[in-house]
């Protein structure tokens, strides 16, 4: 099966950066803006053509898919080469040795410590994690294959118990998870590891490596620091694998430093701005965000911001046709104004109606520290519950923060800061809901998402705090061996930060009425800690909601039952994932009951009356349901393990359902295993 996910992971490495690269060599980009930038084309092309086969009414499969796109690059690519030969512009040169060094240095730190802690930590290629998001992202993909309609216009659970017409949905992840389960009828569960692992370490260093590219072509120590420090900030993207899972979010941020650099390469440099090139890479960009996650958007904008103005107060500072005495020659002028316009459209955007559903979405589950406790988690990069500080990394990030003041590029450090104030004020208590919703609307007042990007804005800043650290050593030793040093420098580093050594807690029980501390003494790494998170979370021999001897069942059923059947179910039992995970028909696929039909809350409250309530059996007969499936016969909320979003409230509207047992008249027990049960309703 390892082999299975290694060759998938492969295919993924082929679906990312197979039509996009040559497509964008054809527009004529570098080749570290093509290569970071590739997965954002690629993906734009498949989440483009599934709308035009679904709008054609056109089934999608991988052939028409992938096959489009990759027509369509090959076109632009051969028009590209063409029009530039007959320009005398020639696309052919060779490719130095020392950049295929350092791509190849950005992508074996990658695949480290993504082995490490992601791919080590899985008990089989096809262990899962049961988390309330994932009751969408395992769906979605199997409702492409079985519907053919990918398109992130259209989508739905495909579950018979909802009325709820197809809506939007960044589904850029879920495309890709369908192109390969299309391609290759693989499990769903190696597909999604295997493109969790692609994302996380092997396309978020490279788009790590565009953005160190083109912020610091000249800073070559820098750039090869750059690779540590990508993967050096302990949650992200590991959070985004274990809060939700938010892996709309990790298609998305994965891929924001290469959004960054491809607008940083019309903002930065000498002569003016080439603004066709980057109105057009802004338009491209708000696809791609809008294909994979909308809050990537705002994280480059809040990137972009200071970039913008700080390249406004150059250009005016040497224009020509402003007199001397002209206050915008003064660039704290030039600051003020500029913050005061993005003041403005800040709140303009928080107003805007198609974004009310985010900015002012409740969340309040994570206020849980006081303000000084917040800060601190902010300021030792301790941005996870019980997560141990990260003060070297930390040590690190003001070392570069002061070296760039120093070389007038102290702007590329606010970005960072900001949104580690944003997340202390998201987790503070006594933080106002105005005031997190001002600050983080956009990002559904999430701390952990804001910790993500706090983490992608300050790897720039770690890298030039390690190459100055670097730096200053060769100065002692009179400017030699500044490579060496370098190399040293990075590899100390490294062994510090990145040692595979975590010492859980001993658990204590606290007297009643002692809350439990929101800091508790660890011994060992954050990268470690989150080896130890994703291998508790992703671990199959632990009771979970679905659990691996329910989906052993799950599949025994599948055995029995004749394909496609219906099967009613209780989706708090975990059998809300049995369809996205193995492909059992359930009738609920979500636990949030959401628009029903007619017919689905007389079956949820009513079922066990088959016999004798009319109304009950003439539901069941509309929907042609014949299974009932239980994964927790007569096992109360005290005594189970579910999703931290069930409650009593919701367990009674599944009361029906959990009301049938052998005994009931009108169904017929044709399996049983401990509390699972399958019945044929006769």
């Amino acid at each position: 099966m390892w082999t299975s996910f290694f060759l998938c992971a492969a295919l993924f490495v082929g679906i990312l950066y197979g039509p996009g690269y040559p497509l964008l060599r054809g527009l004529g980009l570098r080749r570290a803006l093509c290569l970071g930038c590739a997965p954002i084309a690629s993906c734009i092309g498949y989440g483009l053509f599934a709308i035009l086969w679904e709008k054609a009414g056109v089934p999608c499969f991988w052939g028409n898919v992938l096959g489009s796109v990759a027509l369509a690059a090959a076109v632009v690519a051969a028009a590209g080469h063409m029009l530039r030969r007959r320009r005398g512009q020639g696309l052919r040169r060779p490719v130095a040795t020392r950049d295929l060094l350092v791509l190849c240095l950005y992508i074996a730190v990658g695949l480290a410590v993504c082995g490490y802690i992601f791919v080590k930590s899985l008990d089989t290629p096809a262990s899962f994690y049961c988390r309330f998001d994932n009751q969408t992202h395992d769906t979605l993909p199997r409702v492409f294959i079985d519907t053919g309609i990918w398109s992130p216009l259209a989508t739905s659970l495909g579950a018979e118990s909802l009325v709820s017409p197809p809506s939007y949905y960044p589904a850029a992840w879920h495309i890709l998870a369908a192109l390969a389960y299309s391609a290759t009828g693989l499990d769903l569960p190696v597909i999604f590891n295997a493109l969790n692992t692609v994302l996380s370490g092997i396309a978020y260093p490279i788009s790590s490596l565009a953005l160190m590219t083109v912020l610091f072509p000249r800073r070559r120590d820098v750039i090869l620091a750059g690779a540590v420090s990508t993967m050096a900030f302990a949650c992200f993207p590991w959070v985004l694998l274990l809060k939700g899972q938010l892996l709309a979010n990790l298609t998305s941020f994965s891929l924001v430093p290469a959004a960054l650099a491809l607008i940083a390469s019309y903002l930065t440099g000498p002569g003016p701005i080439r603004w066709k090139g980057l109105i057009v890479s802004a338009a491209t960009l708000a696809v791609f965000f809008g294909l994979a996650h909308p809050n990537g958007l705002f994280t480059t904008l809040v990137f972009v911001a200071p970039l913008a103005i700080r390249r406004a107060a150059d250009a005016l500072r040497a224009s020509r046709r402003l007199s001397p005495a002209n206050p915008l020659r003064r660039r704290w002028v030039v600051w003020a104004l500029g913050f005061a316009v993005c003041l403005v459209l800040w709140q303009a955007m928080l107003y805007a109606p198609p974004l009310q559903q985010v900015v002012l979405y409740d969340n309040v589950g994570n206020l849980n520290l006081t303000w000084p406790e917040s800060f601190y988690a902010a300021a030792a990069l301790s941005l996870y519950p019980d997560q141990p500080p990260q003060w070297l990394l930390f040590a690190v990030c003001l070392t570069g923060a002061a070296a760039l003041s120093r070389r007038g590029r102290g702007w590329l450090a606010l970005p960072g800061a900001y949104m580690l104030i944003v997340y202390a004020v998201c987790r503070c208590t006594e933080a106002s809901y105005t005031l997190r919703t001002f600050l983080a609307g956009f990002w559904y007042s999430d701390p952990y998402r804001i910790l993500c990007c706090a983490e992608l804005f300050l790897v720039p800043v770690a890298a030039v705090g390690l190459a100055a650290i670097a730096g200053a050593i060769a100065r002692l030793a009179s400017g030699r061996h500044r490579q060496v040093l370098l190399a040293l420098v990075l590899a100390l580093f490294s062994l510090a930060n990145f040692s595979p050594c975590y010492i859980p807690p001993v658990k204590v029980e606290l007297p009643e009425g002692v809350e439990e501390p929101h800091f508790v003494s660890t011994e060992g790494t954050a990268i470690a800690f989150m080896h130890y998170l994703v291998t508790e979370g992703y671990d199959l021999g632990q009771e979970q909601t679905y659990s691996a001897v329910e989906e052993a069942f799950v599949r025994q059923v599948m055995g029995i039952i004749p394909e496609g059947a219906l099967v009613i179910n209780q989706p708090h039992d975990g059998s809300v994932f049995a369809y996205g995970l193995n492909g059992l028909n359930t009738y609920y696929r979500h636990i949030d009951t959401g628009e029903e039909t007619e017919q689905s809350p007389i079956i949820r409250e009513g079922l066990a009356a088959i016999a004798t309530d009319e109304a009950v059996a003439e539901a069941v007969a509309a929907t042609g349901a014949r299974y009932v499936l239980q994964l927790d016969h007569d096992v109360s909320l005290d005594t189970g393990v579910w999703l931290i979003q069930t409650n009593e409230d919701n367990m009674k509207n599944y009361a029906g359902i959990d009301a049938v047992d052998e005994a009931t008249p009108g169904f017929k027990l044709i399996l049983k295993d401990g509390d699972m049960r399958l019945y044929a309703i006769e």
